[in-house]
């Protein structure tokens, strides 16, 4: 039996249909499982026992892809997209499954209802159902071997579980917490631990702010790799994140995480597995899984978390 996964979303999104992998796995050990994704899946789920097909959305790349995939006998699709199914139905598959919420659900041979009020894990998991598939891997996993870990922590000079992680940006504005909260929550645990702030080339000036004159703080925004980044969330102590993927790279390497929802919430089912959250608890809490625009036009959700909230979270996962 051959398998295929489409998943094309975020970082996060990838990290929480590993469990489907690891199920497929453990239910037939002598299957073919191939994961199409962004092309960034080359680098995180590099060491995991499936086939990486990288998925360009340029109409050539759309293509290639479909040429690709035809020879697999079931797709099992957690991404909702009309572009998927499309993709999906002509490639000839003969049972596909997703879910009754995805765009041009008819295209599906097998369609099973999509629930917010659970998991991601558990709602990706559902979609294995149908193949009569009852002992699960709820668990996710990314591949790192300790060497290689050791190897980029040294490029860092990071003592593994020496330092805690703090992650303060987010591809959606209203998924980012305070700049002032996370600079006094920086503040408070640099007196404990070594602190180090994560994010991308456009963080730089944040992380700067937020590190502020803070000795025992660090910035590594724009400074790593996506494998050196996995490398310092996994030999963390606690990683601490907006609703990002940051907390789902953690909980993979087994790190407790606490995410700090804005505009989001638990809702949707993307909270930590390992760790805890907070959230705004503002009437108009939540928006969306990825909000825009704030609906009430003045996103006070940004705010509403208090920082002595989240260092009291922190230090009891940290038992200090």
């Amino acid at each position: 039996m051959r398998f295929l996964i489409w998943q094309t979303a975020y970082l996060g999104d990838v990290v929480l249909a590993t469990p489907l992998i690891e199920t497929l796995k453990l239910n037939f050990p002598e299957s073919d499982i191939a994961f199409v994704g962004r092309p960034f899946i080359l680098e995180l789920l590099k060491g995991s026992p499936v086939k990486l097909i990288p998925y360009d959305k340029s109409l050539r790349g759309s293509f290639k892809t479909l040429k690709e995939i035809k020879s697999y006998d079931v797709a099992v699709s957690p991404h909702v997209s009309s572009r998927t199914a499309i993709i999906l139905a002509l490639s000839g598959i003969r049972e596909r499954i997703g879910f009754d919420r995805s765009e041009l659900p008819f295209l599906y041979t097998r369609r099973v209802k999509h629930l917010w009020d659970v998991h991601e894990v558990e709602r990706n998991l559902k979609l294995l159902e149908p193949l009569g598939i009852r002992e699960k891997v709820r668990a996710t996993k990314l591949y790192m071997s300790s060497e290689e870990r050791n190897k980029h922590l040294r490029k860092f000079s990071l003592r593994e579980k020496g330092y805690v992680v703090i992650s303060p940006s987010s591809n959606f504005p209203l998924k980012a917490w305070y700049k002032e909260g996370w600079r006094e929550l920086a503040e408070s645990l640099s007196g404990d631990f070594t602190v180090v702030i994560t994010g991308t080339k456009k963080d730089v000036n944040l992380a700067e702010f937020i590190r502020g004159k803070h000795t025992n703080a660090i910035s590594l925004a724009g400074k790593t790799s996506l494998r050196e980044l996995m490398a310092v969330v996994s030999g963390s102590r606690l990683v601490i994140s907006n609703d990002s993927s940051p907390v789902h790279i953690a909980n993979a390497f087994g790190v407790p995480a606490i995410t700090i929802y804005t505009a989001t919430s638990s809702l949707y089912g993307f909270y930590p597995l390992i760790g805890g959250f907070l959230e705004s608890g503002l009437e108009c809490s939540p928006c969306s899984p990825n909000p825009k625009s704030c609906k009430v036009g003045k996103p006070e959700c940004l705010s509403s978390v208090r920082v002595n909230d989240v260092i009291d979270l922190a230090h009891k996962l940290l038992d200090v």
